[in-house]
Formats: structure tokens, C-alpha cells, sequence
């Protein structure tokens, strides 16, 4: 199925295949999801791999899919930097097992990608596009982020989103310094 990425991203429980794909040239969003995906499976294992690891060595990602833990009853699977290459070991992948989940992240595919065409056309899995933020949805992340602070005007937040060219990550960097050094809450 495929979902919009700020319905993922105002509520992470819409996903409820257990094989799901980001792409996109909005690397900010992509780590949001993460922490939101990280904070939602926070008792589970999470392991973290990149195309290359599992490529290089399959049996190994094999290994840590049919592995049971002792101590956590679910395994989350990143895997990160996937490209068309990976579509063999995918679609191996079975999902029916209720413990595993898999969360690919890529950059930008392109709609002839066979990675991108599989997971839209299937009905198992999830695809999420994480496409540029424009200039209302940062500032809505910057009054949600710095709610509760005071002096904020309109001026700050246009120098923000300025300052960031539409740069989800920037803007993140941009909104924790404030956080560190305005701890009294006070802008100005």
C-alpha cells in the first residue's frame, strides 16, 4: 500500500505491514521516521544493516531472520541504502512470522525501480515516497518543536526556514542549538 509520509509521520501506528520501504530525497523526514519507528518498537531488538552487509553476506542476515532471542520476543530490521539490488533477498523474506519486522530506507527511486514497483504493487508491504518539505509544513515542525518557548515572531521563523533551504536535517540541527541555549525558554 502506499501511504503519505506525513500520515506516517502524525501517526507512526498507520503502518501495520511488517515489510515497509522509504525512498526519497528528504533525509530529515527518513530520520524523524526512524526515531518514531524506534520509540514505537522500544522493547524490541533492533537490528541495523545496510545493503552492502547483507549482499556481502547473505547467510548472516538469514541467520539473525530465523534466530529466536531470549530475551526480546520482536526483532526490527533497518536496512539502509537499498537500491534494486536488494529484490531477490526481499521478496525471499518471509512475513508472516508476527516477531519480524523490515523497514528499508533509500534515496531517491525511480519510478521505473523495480525495488519501488514491488512494494507499491504488493499487498504485503508497505511504500512511503519522503519527498522535500515546503515552507508551511517547517513551520509548522518549527511551532510544534518550540512550543512553549516565548518570543518567538514570525521573523524568527522565516530567518529558520531561510536559514535551512527546505532542509528537514538543517532545520533539526537549527532547533536543538535553540533548545540548548535558551534553556529558560525565552527567545530573545
Amino acid at each position: 500500500m502506499i501511504l503519505k509520509s506525513y500520515l506516517v509521520e502524525n501517526n507512526i501506528d498507520i503502518l501495520e505491514k511488517r515489510l515497509v520501504l522509504f525512498y526519497g530525497e528528504n533525509i530529515g523526514l527518513i530520520e524523524d521516521i526512524k526515531h518514531l519507528i524506534i520509540n514505537k518498537h522500544n522493547k524490541s531488538e533492533i537490528l541495523r544493516f545496510t545493503q552492502d552487509d547483507i549482499l556481502k553476506d547473505i547467510k548472516n542476515f538469514e541467520n539473525e531472520i530465523t534466530n529466536i532471542s531470549l530475551f526480546e520476543q520482536n526483532k526490527v530490521f533497518f536496512i539502509n541504502d537499498v537500491n534494486d539490488k536488494i529484490l531477490n533477498v526481499i521478496s525471499e523474506i518471509n512475513i508472516e512470522n508476527k516477531s519480524l519486522s523490515f523497514f528499508l530506507f533509500a534515496k531517491i527511486l525511480d519510478k521505473k525501480s523495480k525495488l519501488r514497483n514491488f512494494f507499491e504493487k504488493s499487498t504485503k508491504a508497505d511504500v512511503v515516497g519522503c519527498y522535500q518539505d515546503n515552507e508551511i509544513s517547517l513551520k509548522k515542525i518549527i511551532i510544534k518543536k518550540l512550543q512553549g518557548y516565548k518570543g518567538i515572531t514570525q521573523e524568527i521563523i522565516n530567518n529558520m526556514i531561510d536559514n535551512c533551504s527546505n532542509d528537514r536535517a538543517k532545520l533539526n540541527n537549527e532547533l536543538d542549538k535553540i533548545k540548548c541555549y535558551f534553556i529558560n525558554k525565552t527567545i530573545n
